[in-house]
C-alpha cells in the first residue's frame, strides 16, 4: 500500500465534476455542509482515501463500517453556470495530522486531474465575533485562477484580501496556483466554540450557484444540522478518548514519519 492511496473504482467515470474537499475546520462549517450534501443528494460512496498515518479508526454510519475518508459521487447539475454533470466529495470528521497536510493535498489534486474535476472547492470557517456569527455571518471567498475570482464578482461574493488560511485547504489553494487549477475556496465567519450550523446554513445558500440542487428550508435545516453536529462531536469524542488512552499505554494512535525517504505520493485504484 502507498503511504497515501486514493482508492476508486477504474471504470467509474468523474470527468467535468464539481470535487468538494470536506476535512474538519473551525466551527466545523465543512463537515456540518458536505454530510447534509451527501444524505440529501443521495450521493453514492465510490471509494476512500487510505494512509497509515491517518486515524486508525472507522466511521459507523447507519449500522455500516466506513473509512474515516470516503469519496461519494453522483450525477448532479452543478458547478459555475452549471458547467459540471456530476458532484464528488471528499469527506472526513477527523483532522489528519500535520506532517501528512502537503502529500495529502499533492495526491488530492493529482487524482483529480487524472480523473478529469473540472473544479475543486473547499468550505473553510474563519474566526469571528460571537454576535457577528450569531446574527448574520459574513461569507467570503478565494480564488486560485482569473477565471474563479471573476465568478466571485459575478455571483457577489466578496474577496478575501489578505490573512492567512492554514490545513488541507490552505495547501490545496496554493497548489492549485502552482498548477494552474480552478480553485475556489468559500470562508464563513463562524463561532468558534462550538459547531455552527447557522454558518453552514448560510455558507451552503450563498454557495447555491454552484449546487442548485440545494435547498435550504430554515426550520427543516437546523433540525437536520443539530443530528449531524450531535453526530460529529460524538465521533471526535470518541477519537480524542481513544488517542489519549493510547497514549497513556506508549502507543502512538497515529504513526509518526520521520526522513523523506519514508514518504511515498501515489494515487491508488481497486480496478
Amino acid at each position: 500500500m502507498k503511504e497515501i492511496d486514493i482508492i476508486t473504482n477504474d471504470k467509474v467515470d468523474l470527468s467535468d465534476s464539481l470535487l468538494i474537499v470536506a476535512f474538519p475546520t473551525v466551527g466545523l462549517v465543512s463537515i456540518i455542509s458536505a454530510r447534509f450534501m451527501v444524505d440529501t443528494l443521495k450521493l453514492e460512496e465510490i471509494g476512500s482515501i487510505d494512509s497509515a498515518y491517518l486515524i486508525p479508526a472507522t466511521v459507523i454510519h447507519d449500522g455500516i463500517p466506513l473509512p474515516p475518508v470516503r469519496i461519494y459521487a453522483g450525477r448532479k447539475t452543478c458547478g459555475p453556470n452549471r458547467s459540471c454533470s456530476q458532484l464528488v466529495i471528499i469527506l472526513s470528521e477527523f483532522m489528519p495530522p500535520g506532517e501528512i497536510m502537503i502529500p495529502l493535498a499533492d495526491s488530492i489534486i493529482a487524482w483529480a486531474q487524472q480523473k478529469k474535476c473540472k473544479y475543486i472547492v473547499t468550505l473553510e470557517g474563519t474566526n469571528a465575533d460571537v454576535e457577528k456569527a450569531a446574527a448574520n455571518p459574513s461569507i467570503y471567498g478565494l480564488g486560485t485562477t482569473k477565471a474563479t475570482r471573476d465568478l466571485l464578482n459575478q455571483f457577489h461574493i466578496e474577496e478575501s484580501k489578505e490573512g492567512l488560511l492554514t490545513g488541507i485547504s490552505g495547501v490545496l489553494l496554493y497548489k492549485a496556483v502552482q498548477k494552474k487549477i480552478d480553485m475556489l475556496c468559500f470562508l464563513s465567519d463562524v463561532h468558534v466554540s462550538y459547531p455552527d450550523s447557522r454558518s453552514a446554513g448560510r455558507l451552503l445558500e450563498k454557495i447555491n450557484f454552484l449546487i442548485p440542487d440545494i435547498k435550504i428550508i430554515p426550520e427543516p435545516w437546523y433540525v437536520e444540522a443539530e443530528s449531524i453536529e450531535h453526530t460529529i462531536q460524538t465521533f471526535m469524542q470518541q477519537a480524542k478518548t481513544t488517542a489519549e488512552h493510547m497514549q497513556r499505554k506508549g502507543i502512538d494512535a497515529i504513526p509518526r514519519m520521520h526522513g523523506k525517504s519514508k514518504m511515498k505520493l501515489g494515487v491508488g485504484s481497486n480496478g
